[in-house]
């Protein structure tokens, strides 16, 4: 608690000054009777009073938002003894903006409780603290005030807007359990890979009659299992551009909505945060799994590049064999590709979803415009002849699409290599 003496008490303490030396000056009692009222003030506010912290306690509807919804709540205030006048500040976050629907200064009675409507705006997703609520009191004569700070304990969980995803990169190979994926492989399903002759041993529900009845010989499906894949989220947090607006935000945005995707179809997904202390999350499938992922999602935090910084070690042993490493990236820092290189030159299935850094900073200089992307090109380039599939998520076209050319073009790259 801080006590600090307000205009009152310094305008009182100036004119019993002033009085003082005046009356030492004229050799006359008159100034210090004048005076003499406002040392009686300057006395009282010395004098030690009691003071009780204020007892609050901010309750919202909700603790688990959308990022753009509104939630409403009540600022719930307890005092032991009575003021006359109670300023308050309740400290946000700069992901949301917090409304009150009355004034900030109030008075409040002794065991009397005061309830003020909240009403907060969630402008940022992430994991939001509300608090500390500051409180400024003043004594009855307003000569004094203490200020002191209350803890609410208050978190706001606001998730990154969902955005609309049907179509997947489907990866190179498949795992061994259930899905929905359609493997490569033949084997128990419903999907018809080719037709054979019938030899000793086969089943006779596989018979294919009508292409038996044509040939002349029996002849039996061979079908495709079905099986699930999995996904691992590769996700770059040092995207920290200087600016208002920063790459990770859709990367958040994107690794949640490619989550709850593949998740959908019973795939395994997992997550490798680069960067900051961030949990790892190993491939898994289920509601269960989805929470984890947007709960440790919340917990990012955009860095700076770290250019030519320490080597990024990627635990391989999150990474199942046949997997697809999906990076969602905007491949600002040199360790970060690095890293990409290293996954690929151990033979991983890598796609790359680049956040393109010129759609959220402004070059006025177009000669300085068109180097940043010559340099961007290249890099490309590099990162497509190791075998990489980069493609890039403009401001213009929505995930869905970005999802759709990198699967058309990791189609057309496998049918070069085979």
């Amino acid at each position: 608690m801080t006590r600090f003496a307000t205009p009152r008490l310094w305008a009182a303490l100036w004119v019993t000054a002033v009085g003082v030396v005046a009356a030492l000056a004229l050799g006359r009692p008159e100034p210090v009777a004048v005076a003499a009222p406002f040392a009686l003030l300057v006395l009282i506010a010395l004098s030690p009073f009691r003071s009780v912290p204020l007892e609050a306690r901010l309750r919202l509807d909700e603790q688990r938002v959308q990022q753009g919804d509104t939630v409403e709540g009540a600022l719930e205030l307890l005092s032991a003894t009575p003021t006359d006048r109670i300023e308050l500040r309740l400290v946000t976050p700069p992901g949301l903006a917090l409304g009150l629907e009355e004034e900030r200064a109030l008075s409040l009675g002794a065991g009397s409780p005061r309830t003020l409507a909240v009403e907060v705006d969630c402008l940022r997703w992430g994991a939001h603290a509300l608090g500390p609520l500051r409180v400024r009191r003043y004594d009855q004569l307003r000569l004094v005030a203490d200020e002191h700070t209350v803890d609410l304990d208050t978190v706001l969980r606001v998730y990154p807007t969902r955005e609309a995803l049907r179509a997947l990169v489907r990866p190179l190979g498949t795992q061994a359990a259930v899905g929905d994926q359609v493997a490569r492989t033949k084997g128990e399903g419903i999907e018809l890979a080719e037709l054979r002759p019938f030899s000793e041993g086969d089943d006779l529900r596989r018979i294919n009659w009508r292409a038996s009845a044509r040939t002349g010989e029996l002849v039996v499906n061979e079908l495709h299992p079905e099986r699930n894949t999995a996904v691992v989220l590769l996700l770059d947090t040092y995207a920290d551009l200087g600016t208002a607006r920063n790459p990770l935000d859709e990367c958040v945005r994107a690794a949640a909505a490619l989550a709850e995707r593949y998740l959908a179809r019973r795939d395994r997904v997992g997550l490798l945060p680069l960067g900051g202390q961030m949990r790892w999350l190993r491939p898994a499938s289920g509601a269960v799994q989805r929470q984890r992922i947007v709960e440790t999602l919340l917990e990012a935090r955009p860095l700076p590049a770290s250019g030519e910084g320490p080597r990024l070690v990627v635990p391989t042993r999150f990474v199942p064999p046949q997997a697809l490493v999906l990076a969602l990236s905007p491949l600002l820092d040199d360790a970060v590709i690095r890293a990409l290189l290293e996954l690929r030159g151990r033979g991983f299935d890598l796609a790359v979803v680049e956040l393109p850094p010129l759609s959220y900073v402004s070059l006025d200089d177009e000669s300085v415009r068109r180097l940043v992307s010559l340099e961007r090109d290249l890099l490309r380039s590099r990162l497509r002849a190791r075998g990489i599939a980069v493609v890039e998520w403009n401001e213009e076209q929505s995930l869905e699409v970005t999802v759709r050319g990198m699967e058309e073009f990791r189609r057309r790259a496998h049918v070069v290599r085979a």
